[in-house]
């Protein structure tokens, strides 16, 4: 989480007297120290906290399934996706370099490293380097990775699914600037509404669109729990969220 996100998530959370608790997520310490009895919680932080959620029994937790890995939507949104033309091979295999520079990332939405492109002299250096010095604990010779061709994209953006509607959006790139704003075009939004019409990964999650010369394509998706705010409307995914749970966990009763 950046510090501003964090700063939008707190303020949220106080003005609408929404109870939660910080904890720290320690390296190489595998539990989290909290003082909550209540089982009803929904978990914002790092993928370790996602993971570590699971022990403690908390629903939601953290919305990581195993729909949020490449080689599962992939069959869905197919040619929809940005890289449906990726190869997937195992991170410790060599493979063939079809084109000067290729676009590497993690099949699963996992943040083990952090997808690029790479050119062929610098990937066997990189791998070899994030393998033997213990980056991640997480990353091993077997972790799936897509290679694909690089694209162009002019426009990236970020939106917000809850119960299959999107929910708030933020633009994250323009060209090749970093730009965080709420300012979207809506043939993003309706694009990423189509793609979630034919496939949700979980109660609530991210779908990341691109904009490229053959229109918009899906460039990733990914965890709620997990993902950066950018300049999402934080009040209205909060209080969706929120209503959610409280009217499901009510039929539950």
């Amino acid at each position: 989480r950046s510090e501003e996100g964090h700063t939008k998530l707190i303020n949220c959370l106080d003005k609408f007297k929404i109870n939660y608790e910080l904890v720290n997520v320690l390296p190489f310490i595998e539990e989290v120290k909290f003082k909550m009895q209540e089982k009803n919680v929904f978990v914002f932080g790092s993928l370790k906290l996602a993971r570590l959620s699971k022990q403690y029994g908390w629903k939601p937790g953290a919305l990581v399934t195993e729909n949020h890995d490449y080689n599962v939507y992939s069959k869905y949104y197919k040619e929809n996706l940005l890289n449906y033309d990726s190869v997937v091979v195992k991170f410790g295999n060599d493979f063939k370099w079809e084109y000067d520079q290729q676009f590497i990332r993690p099949c699963l939405d996992s943040k083990v490293f952090t997808g690029k492109v790479f050119d062929e002299n610098e990937w066997p250096a990189y791998r070899d380097n994030m393998l033997t010095n213990g980056h991640s604990s997480s990353l091993t010779k077997d972790t799936l990775i897509q290679v694909a061709r690089p694209k162009k994209l002019t426009q990236e953006v970020r939106c917000w699914v809850v119960d299959g509607k999107i929910i708030t959006q933020s633009t994250y790139r323009r060209g090749s600037f970093l730009v965080y704003d709420n300012i979207v075009d809506t043939d993003a939004i309706e694009f990423a509404q189509k793609m979630v019409d034919i496939f949700q990964l979980a109660e609530t999650f991210v779908i990341d669109v691109g904009l490229t010369p053959d229109g918009w394509k899906i460039i990733e998706c990914g965890s709620t729990s997990c993902a950066g705010f950018y300049d999402a409307d934080m009040q209205k995914l909060i209080m969706t969220l929120d209503t959610y749970y409280d009217n499901k966990n009510s039929k539950s009763e």
